[in-house]
């Protein structure tokens, strides 16, 4: 018995796993995937092909959900919605994370660099919800932003920020800032300081240090953070829905509210276009980032011979 144990514990030991021994240990973590993931895709896309007529489910083989969520301008409006307003939330997150990971991956004591980790990661231990009844007060008419702005003279009676896409935006950067600096950082993180170093010594400036070292050498940072606050921006449902209060209209909104009518068809057309979207989004960043590595690798590999 004691032999037995002893040879399983050696053959999934790292030094002696096979590849079968490493198929059986992602086995569980396969199925489960298989079973919730794949499972929920395809009972989505099963419910896409029946149909939906005078508040019933009719259980059929056609394409009528297909026709009228690709052939109607209302949905493609709200699709235009959705990816508008995704790109706005994906550039205001870049354009405040980088600088605020550039800073704390510069900072060389270890207490305040694990200070401002702390303060990026908090974020995260609120929900979504919570955060969006936070920026409901914040944004209202009579909110304190509003009133800031009155303060300084910017406006006599306040902006319209609220049941629009300023609020929703402001709102959804400020819940998805920390996904898109956390993988920055850790690529800055990871930046070999030689690099750098040598640049100098070579006469480079600080500007073109960063935009031909530490910009390029970041693109894989960048394009995960991309992705990541994308993709969430595309199946966002509580802020859009109390920030937007139902004016803007976004297809997880559109989703939900076809849900509960039991319009099941049009509901999972509409999550598997977001999904197929997510997928497409996801290859193209990914095709930038590596052409933007490649042309890096290939610009140096030139300069050095």
């Amino acid at each position: 018995m004691m032999k037995a144990t002893g040879k399983l514990i050696g053959l999934f030991s790292p030094g002696n796993r096979t590849w079968a021994a490493q198929l059986l240990l992602l086995l569980p973590s396969l199925a489960l995937m298989g079973i919730v993931y794949l499972g929920g895709l395809l009972i989505f896309g099963r419910y896409s092909f029946d149909l939906y007529e005078n508040g019933r489910l009719i259980r059929d083989w056609n394409l009528d959900s297909y026709r009228s969520f690709l052939g109607d301008p209302y949905y493609w409006t709200l699709i235009g919605t959705t990816f508008r307003v995704a790109a706005k939330v994906t550039f205001w997150s870049l354009l405040l994370a980088y600088p605020l990971a550039y800073c704390i991956a510069g900072l060389k004591r270890p207490g305040i660099h694990q200070f401002f980790l702390l303060l990026t990661f908090l974020p995260l231990l609120v929900s979504a919800v919570v955060r969006s009844y936070g920026w409901q007060l914040l944004l209202s008419k009579q909110g304190f932003m509003n009133w800031l702005f009155i303060k300084m003279g910017l406006t006599d009676s306040g902006f319209e920020m609220m049941y629009n896409e300023t609020g929703v935006t402001v709102a959804l950067v400020h819940i998805f800032l920390s996904f898109m600096v956390f993988p920055i950082l850790n690529v800055l993180t990871q930046t070999d300081d030689s690099l750098k170093a040598a640049a100098h010594d070579l006469g480079a400036g600080k500007w073109r240090t960063f935009l031909t070292i530490t910009l390029p050498l970041s693109a894989r940072g960048i394009a995960s953070g991309v992705q990541i606050v994308f993709t969430l921006c595309l199946t966002a449902f509580t802020t859009p829905q109390l920030i937007g209060g139902g004016r803007v209209m976004t297809l997880p909104v559109l989703i939900y509210q076809r849900t509960l009518d039991t319009n099941w068809p049009m509901a999972a057309v509409a999550s598997l276009f977001l999904f197929a979207s997510s997928i497409l989004v996801s290859l193209i960043v990914n095709k930038g980032a590596d052409r933007l590595m490649f042309r890096r690798t290939r610009t140096g590999g030139q300069a050095h011979d």
